[in-house]
């Protein structure tokens, strides 16, 4: 399947499901916004599943396919890793982390972003909190710690620097730890100490 840096996310919607098409007011708004900005951003959906993604977008099955797999490379990847199980499910809950190759644990995806300007080769994971007891409960996180806010909104607002090609992760973190998703933007492939880092609890 051909990769595209530029991705109309207008066209690759379905007509029966392009909904967030905003008002000439709300987008007036939004430019002003964007100029007060130090970076753009884009307007981006969470696929959570294959069907999820032909039902979204209009993308046939077998494409939908390599995206979703290419989007589990990308978590198996860049997704936090941690020494052990009741570590990680102390951040994401119980039953929602694995084991890789390596013998650390990650949590599950929970889907991938979809918008204007991703790489459909290179999608980019999200992660959801499902810890009642996270302070980030039933928030969708991106692989380099950014809180996009809670899960099921029909679109997120990313910083398109959201879809560059993330370092490959070998550390650990620790259980718990930062006191804000600002600071668990830098730390993944870090090579400080894991203690360093985490992605809150």
């Amino acid at each position: 399947m051909k990769r595209s840096q530029n991705i109309d996310l207008g066209r690759m919607r379905k007509p029966s499901k392009a909904k967030f098409i905003l008002r000439p007011a709300v987008l007036a708004v939004s430019a002003v916004m964007l100029a007060a900005c130090s970076e753009p951003e884009d307007d981006a959906i969470v696929i959570y599943s294959v069907d999820d993604c032909s039902k979204q977008t209009s993308l046939d099955q077998q494409e939908c396919e390599t995206v979703y797999q290419n989007a589990q490379a990308e978590a198996e990847r860049t997704g936090p890793k941690y020494n052990s199980q009741a570590d990680c499910e102390a951040e994401f809950g119980p039953a929602q982390c694995r084991s890789n190759s390596s013998g650390m644990f990650s949590p599950l995806m929970a889907g991938f972003l979809m918008g204007r300007m991703m790489d459909i080769g290179r999608p980019s994971a999200v992660y959801q909190y499902n810890n009642p007891s996270s302070r980030y409960h039933n928030q969708i996180m991106t692989a380099d710690g950014r809180n996009l806010g809670a899960a099921g909104q029909r679109s997120y607002k990313v910083p398109q620097s959201t879809y560059k090609a993330k370092p490959t992760v070998t550390k650990t973190v620790s259980r718990g730890g930062f006191g804000s998703s600002a600071s668990a933007k830098s730390s993944w492939g870090s090579s400080k100490s894991s203690k360093s880092s985490g992605w809150g609890g």
